[in-house]
């Protein structure tokens, strides 16, 4: 029998008149047969840039210069989110490295005491809109896959909103952030998110910077980070 089921041909014969007279018994043998399925593995951040750049889903794609995925760690605890490039972005293909990118690297470095290689920095957006305008829904809806994409590869401890736009679209809520903030909030994914002023607001609001850095404390405190320079 050994030698009768070594030919590819015959086992198949075997098997389909196995499957027969399961089933004339009543025993729907393929329907109970239970297939451990791998789990899914997120795409790298590597993969995801790829296709961000030839992204080509909305009408941002004729008038940006380059696209602008994010950068960071890919083992961050942190990730900021804005909303969208600006000018010097989408010439660098860099997020927040203009004046209020200066702005939050001084967050990042002298509040929280990391260094921006340690965080991951990124846009709801990843194309500048013209004139810098508020980002529109189908903008937003071709970009955000790719944002949760990116979060599923990164797994961060929390994700610090900057700005309205992320804030609402994280927590899923129209309200101000002024409402929004001074509290974590639980995404759907299990992810704490906080949300804060953008740094392109505190340099025109320079009064926020202080409700700014009382949301920044309440990251810290989450993710067990000392001031720097204070008693450990």
């Amino acid at each position: 029998m050994s030698h009768a089921l070594s030919d590819p041909a015959l086992a198949a014969s075997a098997r389909e008149f196995l499957l027969e007279e399961l089933s004339q018994l009543g025993v729907d043998y393929l329907a109970r047969r239970q297939i451990p399925q791998a789990p899914s593995m997120p795409d790298s951040l590597e993969q995801i840039q790829a296709e961000i750049a030839a992204c080509q889903n909305c009408e941002l794609a004729c008038s940006r210069t380059q696209t602008v995925p994010g950068s960071g760690s890919a083992s961050a605890r942190v990730v900021f989110v804005g909303e969208a490039p600006g000018a010097e972005e989408d010439l660098q293909g860099q997020p927040f490295v203009g004046p209020a990118g200066q702005l939050l690297d001084k967050i990042i470095e002298s509040g929280m005491g990391l260094r921006r290689a340690d965080v991951f920095i990124l846009n709801i957006l990843k194309c500048r809109p013209p004139g810098n305008r508020d980002p529109l829904a189908t903008e937003k809806q071709a970009c955000t896959p790719f944002l949760q994409r990116q979060l599923h590869a990164l797994r961060p401890d929390i994700v610090i909103c900057l700005g309205r736009h992320a804030a609402n679209y994280f927590i899923g809520s129209d309200l101000t952030l002024g409402q929004l903030r001074g509290r974590l909030h639980q995404s759907t994914s299990g992810i704490p998110i906080l949300a804060t002023y953008h740094p392109a607001y505190l340099l025109r609001t320079p009064s926020a910077k202080v409700d700014c850095w009382q949301d920044i404390q309440i990251a810290m405190n989450h993710l067990g980070l000392k001031r720097p320079g204070a008693a450990q």
